[in-house]
């Protein structure tokens, strides 16, 4: 799978800041969306490259 080590330590960086990531069912399943603890989705729709920036953004 292409780009899976980052997006596996994107995953990682935001579970560490409470928040949870999965892959979106057809037809987005080349997207993904951020949920809370409570389960609640907190953005949805982002590419691979923008799940890898909104993690290194919420890790500083």
């Amino acid at each position: 799978m292409l780009f899976e080590k980052e997006i596996k330590e994107a995953q990682n960086k935001l579970y560490e800041k409470g928040y949870y990531t999965c892959n979106m069912t057809d037809p987005y399943n080349d997207q993904y969306e951020i949920c809370d603890r409570d389960g609640n989705i907190v953005i949805d729709h982002l590419s691979v490259s923008q799940l890898i920036q909104l993690s290194n953004m919420i890790a500083r």
